[in-house]
């Protein structure tokens, strides 16, 4: 009589390594498919990028002359509802914080007698990070006029100066070793370039009627290389140019 012990022995011994190998294929999946999933865990969600742009208002004159004026930055709905982004307080001359506004077409309002009243409006382009408002009084209407600047197309940066002729001569503005001719209604972004007490002198002047040169304005200024300045021009009865200048102390690059 014979066994076959030897037999079964093999083929049992081969069914429990073959058993070894799917439990350990088995297992080593599902390490792998925890480490994958605690991967992903572990990923920081990406913030959600804020819509709009920052903006911020340089107040040339305010309307209210002399006293604060609480204004509201704000869209209108199709329905005629106000959806209100931010209040600000103007005053003369003056430049506000920087507030969130939506994209498209904005309104600076003020509240009268429970309702809002336009004082003008400005656009914010999808494309648009941050943007500076100059607000020029119409007395005679009572609104603003608003001149968006868009920063970042003029290069308008820290040690620069923006200069805006609101006139209707033709300004000759020197902030540096050179003199720009500023025709009206233009602007123009010049480098500030200082002395070693970090001072520089702004001429400006205008040309007459028989193209003689006009002085109107020389003085030293003050430059921080860490602002950005507005040098504003209007007109003058007397001086035939004004010129107001406002620092910017924390631009936006």
């Amino acid at each position: 009589m014979k066994f076959n012990v030897f037999k079964d022995d093999k083929e049992n011994s081969k069914t429990m390594s073959l058993r070894y190998v799917a439990s350990y294929i088995l297992t080593i999946l599902a390490m792998l498919s925890l480490a994958g999933t605690s991967s992903a865990q572990a990923e920081p969600v990406p913030e959600k990028k804020e819509e709009g742009a920052m903006v911020r208002i340089v107040c040339v004159q305010s309307l209210s002359g002399n006293k604060e004026e609480e204004i509201t930055l704000a869209t209108k709905t199709e329905e005629g509802n106000w959806n209100e982004s931010g209040n600000l307080s103007l005053r003369s001359p003056f430049i506000t914080d920087w507030v969130r506004v939506p994209v498209g077409l904005n309104h600076v309002v003020r509240k009268e007698a429970q309702e809002f009243v336009s004082l003008g409006s400005f656009t914010i382009s999808p494309t648009m990070n941050n943007a500076v408002l100059i607000l020029v009084p119409d007395l005679k209407k009572k609104i603003y006029r608003i001149q968006l600047i868009d920063p970042s197309k003029l290069k308008f940066q820290k040690g620069k100066a923006l200069i805006v002729n609101y006139s209707n001569i033709s300004a000759m503005v020197n902030i540096g070793d050179k003199t720009k001719t500023i025709e009206p209604g233009q602007q123009l972004v010049e480098t500030i370039k200082t002395d070693a007490n970090d001072m520089h002198r702004m001429l400006i002047a205008y040309l007459d009627k028989d193209k003689k040169v006009v002085p109107c304005y020389d003085k030293f200024v003050s430059a921080n290389p860490k602002t950005r300045k507005f040098i504003l021009l209007f007109p003058d009865p007397d001086t035939g140019l004004r010129a107001m200048s406002l620092s910017e102390f924390d631009p936006i690059e």
